[in-house]
């Protein structure tokens, strides 16, 4: 950790680089470095000895420690030619000989505890640091936070050094640190409270999985023998009752009368802490809140305790709290205090097998995923004679690293277990959260391996909340074989899912008949039905947290018309500290709410939350969400008639192949190209990309919900290319599904299709596609309705009925950012004799990229915001900006927001 100064280095680099190039151009430096023990003062001289040496060999060094003796981790006497290694009083040296040594070239005297030095060397110490300034000497003393210094001393400043950084981490991580991400080094600095020692120890019992950020790392720091010695030394010698009452408040919570009360239990008295507060271990305050002077001290104190005083210590809090007043706390103590006896193969493991559970639930509920992880690993660990219960353990904590993140690390631990697992809903649970992975990360298995997945195949299973698991594992089934197989083939899951609720009651009454119904490709369901698929979006018990949920399909909303209602269930989910904690749950449900903002034309939403998504995919390696959350933010720019950005999403979702379908593009992919030839008035090229979709036989319910979803786009394509019979047998299969009954946006997109294909009675479908936008509340479509009644409406020259549908579309276009379709219906405004001014030239003259661009630069956003949000490069942003300027007649983007609302207003 030499320093250099530069701005890229650390704080601490950065002040020892300072000085030594203050000796080096003459201007001299004198100064106390203050920091707490163990905190980095010796490795601060070391590093400006060691720096001196790299950047000036003419520069002489002193070093000493202030009792007389060499700082602890310099060796005595090392030097090279004309480096010198000397003491500064204590009899190993003396100051005068700086004098000399100055006359050669730059000194740096460096003295570590200069608060033990003796009287005498303290004042040619502080006679020292008067002189420095103007000469190239360096006079760089250290002493503890808060220690008295000589008189002579106390004239000269004081620097409190910085905690170490990531270079520091990474200095000491040597060849390791190219493999560890940053998020990985912060994560390393606050469990080792960013002490330099506590690193240096910590750092090598870590893996490279862990390292590289593929496992978790520990909930808490293990302490080396130097760390141990350092923190533990402030109590070693208080009395021993004093040590237990440590102990309780180690392993306690930061609630201090539940804590007294636990003491009192084991005997102790409030008056017996004491020492501890005047030893300045802990402090506590009247509003009963502990603070210890160190977190690395209250480690130090449970990492000391034998197992039977923290067992003692744990079921003592266990026993004096509930789950009504320490709902998290309570259940973890308890399960704490039962760890010993699990490992008893004589023991009764009923007790202990519910509080593990409860504890690992409590900790699930409240985001700490990974203590819950610890916590089933140790349980693991102890269940050496019940092989049954060291599986289930195995499975709930792969389940909970992966809702943490760690997906091949959870792959890793179900790899260990037997293939068949002898309880059949744990094996469901491992078969099921393998398929999650897989479908998050490559694709969703097919073929009979989604149709034989049965959680209880002999139909006794009984156990408590064994009903809601086995609903989990067949909705999985059931989604991944909505992606990928034949509705038919899906029959065996839904026959298994009835059969089990009739042996159970459903978690929503109406979920096993709504689940059919989406399976076979219906959407008219009824309300207990719709509120049961609702529900069961996160299904309905108290162990939740603890579980992969996969269902629905992000497109399922869309399909039902329910996105209003699932975008605000998902919002509220991504509230809740479980899923917060959750990254792997946490992007899929970013996914799925960007889909229903996408439905509903809240379009910079879902691409925020689109690009939220894909980052932390992209970070967990989830390869086929990350696929999908481009594929959506494509879809959305090709809505938008964004081409650059829509073909550079796709671009790079093309580089996972996981989900095309065989000799194809994806269908969702081709979905998005037909809807962005629209968008560019190109229909014929809309045309051919959508008519797969309509034409080619259907694979899965996804196609086919894709295909209605997507059948007003083909038949526009279809009749402004000039495909009528195309068109017109796309309409008739519609028509004959929606009129078997369907959602209220299928009835609102019939009515579109048959007023475009222009069937008798034109006027009266675009009028009932009108009636249908405010129950359907989607704003894209609510624009393309308004801009194509106002287009029928002015080609027969009925002028001033056309203007107000068109002016209408206009203004929605303009919320959503669609530049394209706002050109388009503005022009047909004009069209129908609307009054224009010179600057509605100007607006044309802007294409729809340039359009977004202006507006995202007039917000005030960066070059690199806007082209995260458009997927562009800065450079390119740079560009457009370049040539928007000249167009709008203004010189810089602060000119931009005015000019804009001119454009806007003229209009």
């Amino acid at each position: 950790m030499a320093p250099s100064g530069g701005p890229g280095d650390s704080a601490v680099s950065q002040l020892l680089g300072g000085i030594l190039d203050a000796v080096r151009a003459g201007t001299g430096y004198a100064g106390v470095l203050r920091a707490d023990r163990g905190r980095g003062r010796s490795t601060a001289l070391w590093s400006l000895r060691a720096g001196a040496r790299r950047l000036d060999p003419t520069m002489s060094v002193l070093w000493c420690s202030g009792s007389g003796g060499v700082g602890p981790e310099v060796p005595a006497g090392v030097g090279s030619a004309g480096v010198g290694s000397d003491g500064v009083g204590g009899g190993a040296g003396s100051v005068h000989r700086v004098g000399e040594l100055l006359r050669r070239g730059p000194v740096l005297v460096l003295v570590d505890d200069v608060h033990l030095a003796a009287a005498e060397t303290a004042a040619k110490l502080g006679h020292l640091g008067c002189r420095a300034t103007g000469t190239g000497l360096g006079v760089v003393l250290t002493a503890p936070t808060g220690a008295p210094l000589h008189p002579d001393l106390e004239r000269l400043p004081e620097t409190v050094l910085p905690d170490p950084g990531e270079p520091e981490v990474r200095a000491l991580l040597a060849d390791r640190s190219d493999r560890t991400p940053p998020a990985v080094v912060a994560e390393l600095l606050a469990l080792c409270a960013a002490h330099p020692l506590v690193l240096r120890e910590f750092l090598p019992t870590l893996d490279d999985v862990q390292l590289c950020g593929a496992a978790p790392l520990p909930r808490r720091a293990t302490l080396g023998p130097r760390s141990m010695r350092l923190f533990s030394g402030p109590w070693t010698e208080l009395p021993e009752r004093t040590r237990r009452w440590l102990l309780v408040l180690a392993l306690g919570n930061d609630n201090l009368a539940t804590c007294v009360r636990a003491a009192q239990r084991l005997g102790l008295g409030l008056d017996e802490l004491a020492p501890a507060e005047a030893a300045g271990v802990l402090r506590t305050d009247r509003g009963g809140t502990v603070t210890w002077g160190s977190p690395l001290s209250r480690i130090s104190v449970a990492q000391a305790a034998t197992l039977a005083e923290t067992t003692r210590a744990y079921r003592a809090l266990a026993e004096v709290s509930s789950a009504r007043t320490e709902p998290v706390d309570h259940p973890r103590w308890l399960a704490r205090a039962l760890a010993a006896s699990s490992a008893d193969p004589e023991a009764d493991s009923g007790q202990d097998q519910v509080a593990l559970a409860d504890a690992i639930v409590a900790l699930a509920i409240d985001g700490r995923l990974l203590e819950g992880y610890e916590l089933a690993r140790e349980a693991e660990a102890v269940a050496t004679a019940d092989a049954a219960r060291r599986q289930r353990y195995r499975v709930l904590a792969a389940g909970l690293c992966w809702l943490a993140g760690y997906g091949e690390h959870s792959l890793e631990l179900l790899d260990q277990l037997p293939s068949q697992l002898p309880s059949a809903d744990v094996h469901a649970s491992a078969v099921v959260l393998r398929w999650v992975i897989q479908g998050l990360r490559d694709s969703w298995p097919t073929g009979q391996g989604v149709l034989e997945l049965n959680p209880d195949p002999s139909g006794t299973h009984a156990a408590p909340g064994y009903a809601g698991q086995a609903a989990r594992s067949l909705g999985t089934a059931l989604l991944a074989g909505w992606e990928t197989l034949p509705a038919e083939s899906l029959s065996g899951t839904l026959v298994a899912l009835r059969e089990l609720f009739a042996r159970y009651p459903e978690p929503r009454p109406g979920m096993a008949a709504a689940l059919a119904k989406v399976v076979a490709g219906d959407n008219d369901l009824d309300t207990g039905e719709r509120s049961a698929l609702l529900a069961v979006s996160w299904w309905v018990h108290h162990d939740d947290a603890l579980y992969p949920k996969a269902w629905p399909p992000p497109l399922l909303p869309v399909y039902l018309g329910d996105e209003s209602g699932y975008a605000r269930q998902f919002t509220e989910l991504l509230r809740t500290r479980h899923v917060r904690a959750a990254r792997s749950t946490r992007a899929l449900l970013l996914l799925k709410l960007a889909t229903a903002q996408s439905a509903l034309g809240h379009w910079p939403h879902a691409l925020r939350n689109a690009a939220s998504s894909r980052e932390l995919a992209r970070d967990m390696g989830l390869w086929a969400l990350h696929t999908d959350a481009l594929t959506l933010a494509a879809w959305v720019c090709a809505a938008r008639g964004d081409e650059d950005g829509c073909l550079a999403l796709i671009g790079s979702a093309y580089r996972q192949e996981g989900r095309r379908p065989a000799g194809g593009e994806p269908r969702m992919v081709q979905w998005t190209l037909g809807l962005l030839g629209l968008s560019m008035s190109r229909p014929g090229e809309a045309y051919q990309r959508l008519r797969p979709l309509h034409q080619e036989p259907v694979e899965s319910p996804q196609h086919l919900a894709i295909r209605r979803l997507c059948t007003a786009d083909f038949v526009e394509a279809a009749v402004q290319a000039r495909q009528y019979d195309a068109a017109a047998r796309s309409v008739a299969e519609f028509a004959a599904w929606v009129d078997g009954g369907a959602a209220e946006w299928a009835r609102l997109d019939l009515a579109r299709c048959r007023a475009l294909t222009g069937e008798e009675g034109a006027e009266q479908w675009h009028l009932r596609a009108l009636e249908h936008l405010g129950p359907v509340g989607r704003l894209a479509t609510s624009a393309r309705a308004e801009l194509s009644f106002g287009s029928w409406l002015r080609r027969r020259k009925r002028y001033q009925e056309a203007r107000s549908h068109l002016r209408l579309a206009q203004q929605y276009f303009d919320r959503l950012g669609a530049a394209s379709w706002r050109e388009r219906a503005h022009a047909e405004l004009r069209a129908a004799g609307e009054a224009t001014t010179h600057s509605a030239g100007v607006a044309a003259a802007l294409t729809a990229q340039e359009w977004q661009i202006a507006r995202l630069a007039a917000e005030g956003r960066s070059n690199r915001e806007i082209g995260d949000r458009l997927a562009l490069s800065p450079r390119t942003v740079g560009y457009h900006l370049y040539k928007i300027f000249p167009k709008l007649d203004i010189t810089s983007r602060t000119q931009l927001p005015l000019a804009l609302r001119e454009l806007e207003g003229a209009e």
